[in-house]
């Protein structure tokens, strides 16, 4: 929730993975410009945020790589979830809660300038937060988690059915869909990439000792009712609780990063679920960063369940080996160096500290990378109906828990993200980071590092003769170039190209055809 409802080495065999490098492709913004195209309708379904089921469309905005041609046919897609805490902005007391908010705009308008798809969606609202019976606040967020876990998997095979049938309109690669969730979106993302088996949602925290028909909660009950609701998939169920939509097409992704969200229950992590990575304040008070339990800031606060947030999240997927992918992967950048300083060698969590909040030692802090505008807000707060003063309380409220927020301030966040996440992705699933290039016949090519360890050799099995070798960090900074070359064998000192340890892309030019392997240098 946010806001206020908030080595592998080797003496001989180098190569680890295939990709291709010039421009950097997903590890720095190569694109000059986006473009949106807005309100696009995905699914629709029911929505109980008035206490009656309506049947809605739900909308996305997607954000695409432009201003300069784009040779790659698919893109990997990012399914952006935004902040909000099931209540809609303003409403919910704060300046955020849509997929119109600074943040989310940005991170869609990055990723898409990095070459990425991304679909900036919203989901289904509507719980019953300040209710005095336990039962009936538990239930009802529980069942408005459950609700955006079907939407999000909803968009997941609109994509998918796009690509089967309407000739992939955005260019989307459905072998690479990734999960990026924001305070309220991060629990979505998470959870999403864990719950599976309909066991999970049946402990003993998820049964209701509480009558509550018009709610749907019955004592001796699951909260989340799946022959209403449907399963996971938003498959089955009835009206007016659920409409299926676009079955016959899978809702599987490939990872899941979590900003500031929290999952209902480590038992759900099982080993083979998605890689994960998480950035976290680790005094965020709407999530808690390690075991902790949700809270309405009402007074006195009232608890709602007991949840994991990042920290051990992340412990749970390093040790299942979820993030073997990038584990041991070597990133010697200094957003990995910073993390791997505070995190408690967990690879994929990244903790935010950010000292004690000046307003109030106990409030903590969340949402670092979000910025709001006073008028702005008064100016929403009136076009929904509200005095203008109604702005000022959202605007306040959000300041409690991000006291030194600024454009500046969040994009420094952002920042942050971008260059921790981005990395992992490009690693794991071997994104090729060339923007006019492709990698073919990688397999023609072998790299063995020497016993000394002081040079490493490329091999080559092409009809060709290697032309020009060149050496880039993960960053896509190049480290070093060998020209002139007519050989199928060539040696790479490293002291003479000053070359480092950790994880490199090494680009093999020919005549007619680039090769890129990726490698961790000893």
């Amino acid at each position: 929730m946010n806001r206020y409802l908030l080595s592998l080495t080797s003496a001989a065999l180098l190569t680890v993975g295939t990709t291709s490098v010039n421009a950097q492709r997903f590890l720095t913004e190569v694109f000059p410009s986006v473009n949106v195209t807005t309100n696009v309708v995905y699914a629709q379904n029911y929505e109980v945020l008035t206490g009656t089921p309506v049947l809605k469309d739900l909308k996305m905005d997607i954000y695409e790589p432009a201003g300069a041609p784009d040779p790659m046919a698919t893109r990997p897609l990012v399914i952006y979830l935004h902040t909000g805490s099931y209540i809609p902005v303003i409403i919910n007391g704060n300046a955020t809660g849509s997929r119109n908010d600074s943040a989310s705009v940005e991170i869609c308008k990055q990723m898409a300038r990095r070459g990425y798809v991304a679909a900036n969606i919203d989901y289904r609202l509507g719980w019953d937060p300040t209710n005095s019976n336990l039962d009936i606040r538990r239930g009802t967020l529980l069942n408005a988690v459950y609700r955006s876990i079907q939407d999000a998997k909803a968009c997941v095979r609109y994509f998918r059915k796009d690509v089967a049938t309407n000739n992939n309109a955005y260019g989307v690669d459905e072998n690479n869909i990734f999960l990026i969730g924001q305070g309220t979106g991060g629990y979505i993302a998470l959870n999403y990439a864990v719950l599976n088996d309909p066991s999970e949602i049946t402990l003993p925290k998820f049964i209701s000792s509480t009558d509550a028909p018009a709610y749907g909660i019955f004592a001796g009950q699951p909260y989340v009712n799946q022959a209403a609701l449907g399963d996971f998939d938003g498959f089955g169920g009835v009206a007016p609780f659920n409409n299926e939509n676009h079955p016959g097409y899978s809702s599987n992704v490939q990872f899941a990063v979590n900003l500031g969200g929290a999952m209902g229950d480590s038992s759900w992590i099982a080993a083979g679920d998605v890689p994960m990575i998480g950035i976290h304040c680790v005094d965020d008070p709407f999530a808690p960063f390690g075991v902790g339990i949700v809270y309405v800031p009402t007074v006195p606060p009232q608890s709602v369940v007991d949840v994991i947030g990042s920290g051990e999240v992340i412990k749970w997927a390093d040790q299942l080996g979820n993030n073997n992918c990038f584990i041991n992967a070597g990133f010697t950048d200094p957003y990995t160096l910073r993390a791997n300083s505070i995190n408690n060698g967990l690879e994929g969590l990244f903790p935010l500290q950010q000292g004690i909040n000046p307003i109030n030692a106990q409030l903590g802090h969340a949402g670092p990378w979000e910025w709001y505008d006073l008028q702005a807000t008064r100016d929403l707060a009136v076009a929904m109906g509200y005095q203008s003063t109604r702005g000022d309380t959202c605007y306040g409220n959000s300041l409690l828990t991000n006291p030194a927020m600024s454009k500046a301030y969040a994009l420094a966040y952002i920042d942050t993200i971008m260059n921790y996440i981005n990395p992992r992705l490009v690693y794991c699933r071997s994104l090729p980071t060339g923007i006019n290039e492709t990698s073919t016949n990688s397999s023609s090519i072998t790299i063995y590092n020497s016993p000394s360890k002081n040079y490493f050799t490329v091999a080559s099995t092409s009809n060709e003769p290697m032309r020009s070798i060149e050496v880039y960090d993960m960053k896509g900074a190049l480290l070093s170039r060998i020209s002139n070359i007519n050989s199928y064998n060539q040696r790479v000192e490293k002291s003479a190209v000053n070359l480092n340890k950790g994880l490199m892309l090494v680009k093999i030019s020919f005549d007619k055809d680039v090769v890129t392997k990726k490698v961790l240098l000893d």
